[in-house]
């Protein structure tokens, strides 16, 4: 009798944390994911699409790997979602901003994936060592004046201050960072998995959409 009894209090007890995990949503504000305190006042996609944009820094591996998640999900849920990517800006980092801005004032922003994948893993060679930083634009057809060039040109302060008006508009504390729809906010403790990623972009897209519908 008493193993009987035993048994029925343990299974009743599994049962009973079993019904409270399965009212545990799999994700909430906190894990998984963020909340900004109030709302980003945003124009969004006027189809229903959620706007993920993304933010992120040269020397950074969980950057690299949240991008290619980002690219790929983004890829996948063409009718679902836009994403936009840009440099984060910070006092410790300007090579980011300049060097993204460059590329695509060149018409090459494909440079700026290159170089995001180049220096994710380089110890700070492809950052702060002049001699390597030189050799991977001569690598990549860049020469030393040309860059030059395209430092001061208007068209790359053009490009440098858009990405410096949006990291004003969002506030990107610590890259990676990818928000959505400026109210959620995904940050490298989601971001290093792309399954996890996945799994986290897909309650919150299916989310936002939700909430578009019912307003």
């Amino acid at each position: 009798m008493l193993l009987i009894s035993i048994i029925g209090l343990l299974g009743s007890s599994f049962a009973e944390t079993a019904t409270e995990t399965a009212k545990e949503p799999l994700f909430k504000d906190g894990k998984g994911y963020y909340s900004y305190k109030k709302p980003l006042a945003l124009t969004l996609p006027s189809d229903n699409k959620v706007l993920i944009t993304y933010f992120y820094q040269y020397g950074c591996n969980v950057c690299l790997n949240a991008d290619d998640a980002l690219k790929q999900y983004a890829a996948r849920n063409a009718d679902r979602v836009v994403l936009q990517r840009y440099p984060a800006v910070n006092k410790d980092d300007h090579l980011t901003l300049a060097f993204d801005s460059i590329f695509k004032a060149l018409g090459k922003p494909e440079l700026s994936d290159q170089y995001l994948f180049d220096s994710a893993d380089t110890k700070d060679k492809l950052l702060k060592n002049n001699t390597e930083i030189k050799r991977w634009l001569t690598k990549n057809g860049i020469s030393e004046e040309q860059f030059q060039y395209l430092l001061n040109s208007d068209s790359t302060k053009q490009i440098a201050n858009q990405s410096k008006n949006m990291n004003i508009q969002y506030s990107p504390i610590m890259p990676p960072m990818a928000i959505l729809n400026g109210k959620y906010i995904l940050v490298k403790d989601t971001l290093y998995n792309d399954d996890y990623t996945f799994a986290v972009l897909d309650f919150l897209v299916d989310k936002l959409q939700k909430e578009q519908e019912n307003k």
